[in-house]
């Protein structure tokens, strides 16, 4: 089994992205982030066409999620008890459960956006906290706006004050992390600067080596010990008009 994750910043211009990859990659379920477009304008038929249903949730110009999958889930529920319907979707498959992500960037740690991050990783916690059993097959996927160690970034003394890697942010991160998940990457790629998001502000940013990794699969233990690989796919990125993150991707044997 296949489970991606992929900020397309834009599903409807990454399309051309999107799709190609999903026909040589094939994973079985995609999770992605920042679609950036309202539920009527979603462009359903263009997965429908090559063997995937997506759901989705979003609105015009900013946020949404949407789960892509060759698989028929038995449970789709969207946001977070009535709220966040932009930025969590859930969807069940028989044993396995898989929850997708969107956690806010911040803007700026004396912002208000800022305050609202650290709350929406406060009450993402508490919703895995009441909705996942750790001792069940669930896979948390997205977009999650923390570098959670130095290693995660390219300058990490530059970058404390950066709302994606403050001090704050990351504790609350850790918070979600110490409920019991396994970060899957890291479980097999435990010392080596992966990065997953690379500015397009940045100047050759990828041929520099001045990238992020704020996005992630975090897994329970009984789904970890199934996993036989994690990585990241930079090839998107380097695709004309690309989202200025790249595909992670977690294989298991079921």
């Amino acid at each position: 089994m296949k489970i991606a994750t992929f900020n397309v910043n834009s599903v409807r211009a990454r399309l051309h992205i999107i799709i190609p990859w999903l026909k040589v990659n094939k994973p079985d379920i995609l999770c992605m982030q920042e679609t950036k477009v309202d539920n009527r304008n979603f462009p359903e038929n263009e997965f429908s066409r090559i063997g995937y249903q997506v759901y989705f949730s979003g609105v015009k110009g900013r946020n949404g999620v949407a789960i892509a999958t060759k698989i028929e889930p038995d449970e789709v529920i969207i946001g977070i008890e009535g709220s966040e319907a932009d930025r969590v979707i859930s969807a069940r498959f028989d044993e396995i459960g898989i929850i997708n992500v969107y956690i806010p960037q911040g803007q700026s740690i004396d912002s208000e956006k800022y305050r609202y991050k650290l709350e929406f990783l406060e009450k993402f916690r508490e919703y895995l906290k009441k909705e996942v059993n750790l001792n069940d097959l669930w896979a948390v996927c997205g977009d999650m706006n923390v570098a959670p160690e130095d290693i995660d970034v390219h300058s990490p003394e530059k970058l404390r004050n950066h709302v994606c890697f403050h001090i704050d942010a990351r504790n609350a991160y850790r918070k979600i992390l110490d409920l019991g998940f396994i970060d899957l990457l890291r479980k097999f790629h435990p010392d080596e600067r992966i990065y997953s998001f690379y500015d397009y502000r940045v100047k050759n940013a990828i041929e520099r080596g001045l990238g992020w990794r704020v996005d992630a699969i975090l897994v329970t233990p009984k789904f970890a010990d199934k996993a036989v690989k994690c990585y990241a796919d930079l090839k998107p990125r380097l695709m004309e008009k690309p989202s200025d993150h790249l595909p992670l991707v977690a294989e298991f044997q079921i």
